[in-house]
Formats: structure tokens, sequence, C-alpha cells
């Protein structure tokens, strides 16, 4: 048993940080006792999301509530809040989360498939659905170095492998690509984000591992001093992996209504948490074909800190991501779709999972400020 004068320590020093800090930091990130000296993560809700009393009332009676707030990089950046209140187990959550095959049940997602690329190299035989569509192609074919839209690792070389007058190029481009994410995911697994590089089709190399840092490193929801180590795992994954967490990989196949979209994620699950929050769910893509960079989702359950025996949790939710670095008319169009797509997705996998753990039809509260984005 810890001495009691360390035990007044410490409770004093998690209450000064509680009072220092703010958010997630000074939040989610809270010691038990200081988070119950300032309801968590109610005071969360109001200093730093802004949420106003009647917004914390409906989160609170299950229903949905999403806000895009100010990200590390107010110019391609895009950092999208949501919550809601569910009345279940973390460990119901954890479950229905890491069955992926679940994500079918939203419209916009048209294919998924897991691959356990934490155990062994995935395999090609893996991607074997995933397909890109012809329009994307002819936009593949059309790319010019440093000017595409489409998001491809290295343009160029990828081009040069393709016989484009032949009338199976659809076939060889789907061929190639699914190589190249499968060579993608393997370099990921041995090596992480360092492996990966950067994206060569826009004016400005964008290297993952730098921006992911740097993202992380500007935002509050996921602070290197104050995340048990999942700051470490979600940057340096495999080199600084924490041990009990659970990691898995798929790709999905989506469409918010601006076109189909693969991208490729890795989950990591980590049920001890951190600070106040039960559990910790981090989803990081790897890879998109078009509109982001790279993203990021974080969900945190928390207990009521001022209610410890009501059952079930607040599910949070900071969707942070980075779009590609557009100009003039086309980075506002790419921006507000984004944005819109960013808020869609949040909205959509909270109800998704309301649904399921509760049977609740749900419904959705907007911000002002999603409307002003």
């Amino acid at each position: 048993m810890m001495p009691v004068p360390f035990l007044r320590s410490e409770v004093t020093r998690l209450i000064a940080e509680g009072l220092a800090t703010t958010v997630l930091a000074a939040g989610l990130s809270l010691g038990v006792v200081a988070a119950r000296a300032q309801r968590q993560p109610e005071t969360f809700f109001k200093t730093k999301v802004g949420l106003s009393d009647s917004e914390i009332q409906k989160i609170e009676h299950g229903h949905v509530v999403t806000k895009v707030l100010e990200s590390g990089d107010k110019k391609y950046g895009i950092l999208v809040f949501g919550a809601v209140y569910i009345s279940a187990s973390t460990a119901e959550f954890a479950a229905c989360y890491r069955d992926v095959r679940g994500l079918l049940e939203d419209a916009v997602h048209l294919d998924v498939q897991e691959f356990n690329g934490s155990v062994s190299p995935p395999k090609l035989s893996d991607f074997d659905r995933l397909t890109f569509r012809r329009k994307d192609i002819d936009a593949i074919e059309k790319c010019k170095p440093h000017r595409c839209d489409f998001q491809v690792f290295d343009v160029t070389s990828f081009q040069k492998q393709i016989n484009w007058n032949s009338s199976d190029k659809y076939e060889q481009v789907n061929k190639l690509a699914r190589q190249r994410v499968q060579q993608g995911v393997t370099k990921y697994i041995s090596g992480g984000l360092k492996a990966l590089g950067s994206y060569t089709d826009r004016d400005k190399p964008f290297n993952l591992y730098q921006n992911m840092k740097s993202m992380l490193d500007s935002s509050y929801y996921l602070r290197e001093d104050k995340s048990g180590g999942i700051y470490q795992h979600v940057l340096d994954y495999p080199d600084a992996k924490i041990p009990g967490a659970t990691d898995f990989f798929y790709w999905e196949d989506i469409d918010f209504g601006q076109g189909p979209t693969i991208r490729v994620n890795h989950v990591s699950m980590f049920p001890q948490g951190f600070g106040v929050a039960k559990y910790v769910i981090t989803n990081e893509q790897l890879y998109a074909s078009r509109h982001i960079r790279m993203a990021l989702q974080v969900f945190y359950c928390v207990p009521d800190t001022q209610n410890p025996d009501k059952p079930g949790f607040y599910l949070i939710e900071m969707n942070d991501s980075r779009i590609p670095d557009y100009a003039g008319l086309k980075y506002m169009a790419v921006r507000r779709i984004a944005t819109a797509k960013g808020i869609e997705s949040t909205r959509d996998m909270l109800n998704l999972y309301l649904r399921k753990l509760t049977g609740k039809n749900p419904r959705t509260y907007y911000s002002d400020t999603d409307m002003r984005h």
C-alpha cells in the first residue's frame, strides 16, 4: 500500500493538472479523483468543445451531437467531434467495433474486408475484391506528375507499368493496385509509417510519418505525455506497440455521394484506456484513394464521473484529417466536401453503434458551427 503522504500529494497533483489544463488533457486524461472534482466529460464538453447545456442533455438522452472544431492545421485540417451516451458495457462496444463486417449495415459502406496483418503479412488474396472504378482508372491514366487528384504514392512508376492501349487496361490497373496495397501494408507492418514514405502526386511531397506526428503534436485529444503510451503506439507502430493492445487491419469501399473511395485502415484497441477513459480505440487511415491525405479517429468510452454506478458510458469520437494541398476554388470545393464527409462519417458511426448496442432509433443534432463549414 502507498504511504498516505504520497496519496495526498498525488491527489493534489491530479487536481492541479485538472485546473491547469483543458480537454482530454484536462478532462478525459485526468485521474479519476480530479475528474470527479469537475464532472467529466461535461466539463470537457463545455470548456473545449463549446457545447450548450441543451446539447449536453441531448447526448445524455442518447442522441448523437456533432460539431466541427478548430484543427491544429487551420488550412488543410478538419477536426470533427461527436458524442452520444450509450447504455451498454464497454466490452459490448469493443466486440461490436471488432466486427468490421457490421459496417455493411451502414449504407455508405459498399464492401469491407478484414485481414490479420498483426500476426503475419497480408495475402494478395485479401484484396481480391478491391476494385477501382473505370472513371478512377481513366483519371490515373491522365495524371501528370505533381498534378494528380487520385492519390497514388508514385504515379509515374505506376503509369509506366500499364499498357494503356490494351483492351484489358482496367484489369491491369486493378491487379497492380492490389499488389501495391498489399506491398504497402506489408511495409507498414514491419516498419510503420516511416516505411510508407511520401505521396508524390502533388507539388509538395506529403510524408505520412512527419505529418501524422505534426497532427498529433498540434492536437489536444491524444497528448504524448497524457495518453498512457497510445500516442506512441499510433505514431511508432510496431516499435512502440503497447502490451495488451489488439491490432487489426481492414480495407473498405465507401461512397458518401461523391463517388466510391477505397481506404485501408489500422485499428488499435486499448482495453486499459487512460485517465477516465475506460476503453480507447484508434482507427488510423493508411491510404485513401481520394480527398483525404491522412486521418485518425479516436473513440473514448467515458463513464459519468459523478455517477459511477450509472450503467453505460459516453462514447466520444474525435475525427481528425488532412486534405491535399489544393488552391483556389478547388481547395474550397474539396474542403467543403471533406468537411461534410467528416461530419457524416462521425454521425453515421456513432448512430450505428448506438443502434446495434441499444436498439434505439438514432437522432442526430448538429452544432450551428457545422453549418458554417
